[in-house]
């Protein structure tokens, strides 16, 4: 691809993307007290604003923010921290290579053709160095697997991480590894406004505006694009003036305010995601403000993916998806029940790449086990996954990823006489 054709498509050129999506504002018989105090609960310090823009710091040279640390076109970005809530309570060791990729064990010395974007379940939070999926993998196949998935991020993060890695440097494999809880992250302007309090990720960054309807999904770039802008969320006015009426605040708004605040917000909600409010209706609005959500949060991967094999299609690299989940959903899988995401699981059908559900291999497992589902998920999760979760998800996609790769590892290799 020419350097001026991937400037066009980092961008934001792609035909799918369409401008002029408005959000609804909030309604005028709203009372905004309880508005008001909920945005202030979110705001940071400037103590933390400054460790959150300082990188490393002191004579360690470690982040104060547990690692996140602003990026102004991607949010944040990760740099050397050691983290607390560690396999069986230990601290975590996080460290990682110039162009910011995490630490390389396997084999830093050989070229990589594999490159890896997601959150932290990409990134693999809760372990150390070199206890990552891609670390186990990387070691079975003889070649380095980068890891450039950083906590916090969603589709749209992700995917700018990649076109920005990818044009410095490019190599023929690429995989997006998606959350379950990315998709809504595509609708988030500020992180905070969704987790309802604050975090170390807890900032602006860039998003997406949907109206399903219409079919327009419009990408926004970060609302603070200068490091000293970041102060501006520690004023009470500037966040009341920018973040009143954000659609996804509107949501956390309606689910937790009671009745009354849902039924008053459910027509704002749908106006802005492109829906009827009576779309989902027969139930409890709550629950129909959900099921909007959801939706609209996966209409926006959609479009990511989409211009993700677009971008591939163009850059020509193989694209491998892999679809993550909590301890929670591999739960419900396991018990049964119907996707959260069965109309994005439908658009992916027949894709002409891998797309890998982590649900599948959990099946499969757990028939060989006659334990209860959260004795055997044990095994795997202390919130993310631990190391023998990462060997687990490893092993999971080691087939699929060596049958993309061409000439084939080491392990494939005929023997040399």
């Amino acid at each position: 691809m020419k350097r001026r054709e991937f400037i066009k498509l980092a961008a934001g050129t792609v035909v799918t993307s369409v401008s002029g999506v408005k959000a609804a504002p909030l309604p005028r018989d709203i009372d905004t007290a309880p508005v008001k105090a909920y945005l202030r609960k979110l705001m940071p310090t400037r103590q933390q604003v400054d460790d959150f823009l300082r990188r490393e710091q002191g004579s360690c040279n470690l982040s104060r923010n547990d690692g996140w640390t602003y990026d102004s076109r991607l949010g944040w970005v990760l740099c050397n921290s050691v983290r607390g809530r560690g396999v069986d309570g230990t601290i975590g060791f996080y460290s990682y290579e110039p162009d910011g990729a995490r630490k390389v064990i396997n084999h830093p010395d050989k070229p990589s053709r594999i490159h890896t974007y997601g959150n932290s379940f990409t990134h693999c939070d809760q372990v150390s160095d070199g206890e990552t999926w891609q670390e186990y993998l990387a070691a079975h196949i003889q070649e380095p697997i980068r890891n450039y998935g950083v906590g916090g991020y969603g589709v749209y993060q992700a995917y700018l991480r990649m076109l920005k890695v990818e044009e410095a440097d490019p190599v023929r494999h690429v995989i997006l590894n998606i959350w379950d809880d990315d998709h809504y992250r595509n609708l988030d302007s500020w992180r905070s406004t969704r987790f309802g309090g604050r975090t170390f990720c807890g900032y602006t960054l860039p998003f997406l505006r949907v109206n399903v309807a219409q079919n327009r999904c419009e990408k926004k770039e970060n609302l603070l694009p200068k490091p000293e802008d970041v102060y501006k969320l520690t004023d009470e006015d500037f966040v009341w003036q920018t973040f009143k009426d954000d659609p996804v605040l509107h949501v956390m708004l309606a689910l937790h305010g009671g009745r009354d605040a849902a039924e008053k917000l459910l027509p704002t909600i749908a106006d802005s995601f492109g829906f009827s409010p009576n779309e989902f209706g027969g139930g409890a609005p709550e629950q129909a403000i959900r099921k909007m959500h959801t939706e609209a949060a996966l209409f926006a991967s959609k479009n990511i993916v989409t211009w993700t094999e677009q971008f591939a299609r163009e850059a020509g690299k193989d694209l491998i998806l892999i679809l993550s989940f909590g301890q929670g959903n591999i739960a419900a899988a396991l018990r049964g029940q119907k996707p959260f995401d069965q109309t994005f699981l439908d658009w992916l059908k027949d894709k002409p790449y891998p797309v890998i559900d982590m649900r599948d291999a959990f099946r499969a497992e757990y028939q060989q086990f006659k334990t209860d589902i959260n004795t055997y998920l044990s095994r795997y999760y202390i919130g993310h996954h631990n190391p023998a979760g990462n060997f687990f998800t490893a092993w999971a996609i080691k087939d699929r990823i060596i049958t993309q790769l061409n000439p084939p590892p080491a392990i494939k290799r005929p023997k040399v006489p």
